[in-house]
């Protein structure tokens, strides 16, 4: 049974049971809302009541909340291909070049050159998905990622630039045009069967490298599926980009930080916290949708439970349409083939723990999720017993929020 099919039949006993439990009008409340004591939990150093976040780089969070308004306006990659169902790990704002290395789609660049070929750099941001479950040998990848910097003239130097920085190891690529776009900077390595390109549109750069797995393991070469890939994405991207409007560069700072009143609520990251999937600010609930494995299945749980914003600080805060529904997030996301129960935290067992225990090298072994008012919220960490004060801390603050 596979991940959709259980998410159907719980949300089927979910309905079921919330006709014969509640009254007409009523608003649903877990049981298990009144019965926590909250001065029994160990959160460890971890806040527990809500908290403004006060930014200690005040020009970073500023680029920061830029990359997370672009969010909204770049492309699902299943928007730009239909088959790539698949989204890949490493989605995340582009500030410098810290957040487009290691934890980006585009971790095989070369830092130092990234560094050097983007001055004027303000926020980006970038995402990446598959044709195949299996990327080692089948299908083919798309990393798409839209940047904006501080002038037109910063962005057609960039995008020269980035063209000529290195990656899948190999530094002599052969020449390849668009016809489409005859201005992108694009470069084919028949070797790995991998092609980047660099686009220059106003303020815009939009980058992109495609991988064909399965054309590589067959030994087939055929640049003009990966070229016509790229010039989807970019046509696709500038479409969706008329509906974008950058802050201008002396107003950036003005951004509100919380918008939605949201992050208040949200555990926030420590200093030096190396979490995965690190991200800070909110996203909205399309937006959101490139960091669900699957995008079809999000969408549907989405919008079936209403999910309207979720907010990335030391975990995941995800606002549902009602307590109900944030129930039945937990009751959903908490389940899963790899995924197998572990004891809940001393004193809030309506949290649900699991470990993982599957072949995914860099996966955190372990998620708590745990739901309260509207809201369902998802910790991870190395350790169970970090999670489990990540977790009761994350419930203390929704709990506290008067």
């Amino acid at each position: 049974m596979d991940k959709l099919q259980v998410r159907a039949i719980l949300a089927a006993v979910l309905a079921i049971t919330a006709l014969t439990a509640t009254g007409c009008g009523s608003e649903p409340k877990s049981a298990a809302e009144t019965t926590v004591d909250l001065t029994k939990l160990d959160t460890g150093s971890y806040a527990t009541k809500p908290q403004q976040l006060v930014p200690k780089d005040v020009a970073w969070m500023s680029r920061n909340l830029e990359a997370m308004r672009l969010a909204d306006a770049v492309p699902l990659p299943q928007q730009i291909d239909p088959a790539l169902t698949h989204n890949l790990g490493g989605v995340h704002a582009i500030v410098d070049v810290k957040s487009f290395g290691s934890s980006s789609p585009f971790a095989s660049f070369d830092g130092d050159q990234f560094t050097a070929a983007t001055p004027g750099l303000i926020a980006g941001f970038g995402t990446a998905a598959a044709s195949n479950a299996d990327t080692k040998g089948l299908g083919y990848t798309l990393r798409h990622s839209v940047m904006i910097f501080d002038s037109d003239a910063a962005a057609t130097a960039a995008a020269t630039a980035l063209s000529g920085m290195r990656f899948e190891t190999i530094t002599t690529p052969d020449p390849l045009r668009s016809t489409v776009y005859p201005d992108a900077h694009v470069v084919w390595i028949p070797r790995f069967q991998a092609l980047s390109s660099w686009y220059a549109t106003g303020r815009y750069v939009i980058g992109d490298v495609v991988n064909h797995h399965e054309n590589l393991d067959l030994e087939i070469s055929d640049p003009n599926v990966l070229l016509a890939l790229s010039d989807k994405a970019i046509g696709v991207t500038i479409e969706r980009l008329k509906g974008f409007q950058p802050t201008p560069v002396d107003q950036l700072a003005a951004l509100p930080i919380d918008p939605q009143g949201f992050l208040r609520l949200a555990l926030i990251r420590p200093d030096g916290d190396q979490t995965a999937f690190a991200l800070q600010g909110t996203l909205s609930r399309d937006a959101a949708l490139h960091r669900e494995d699957d995008p079809n299945e999000g969408r549907a749980l989405f919008d079936r439970l209403g999910v309207d914003y979720i907010g990335y600080g030391a975990g995941r805060l995800v606002r549902t349409r009602d307590a109900a529904a944030a129930e039945e997030y937990v009751d959903v996301e908490s389940v899963g083939r790899v995924w197998h129960r572990i004891d809940s935290p001393s004193g809030l067992q309506n949290a649900r723990c699991v470990k993982y225990q599957g072949p995914v090298v860099f996966q955190f072994p372990y998620r708590c999720m745990v739901a309260h008012g509207r809201y369902a919220a998802e910790m991870w960490s190395q350790q169970p017993q970090d999670l489990y004060q990540r977790i009761s801390a994350q419930y203390a603050i929704l709990a506290n929020d008067k």
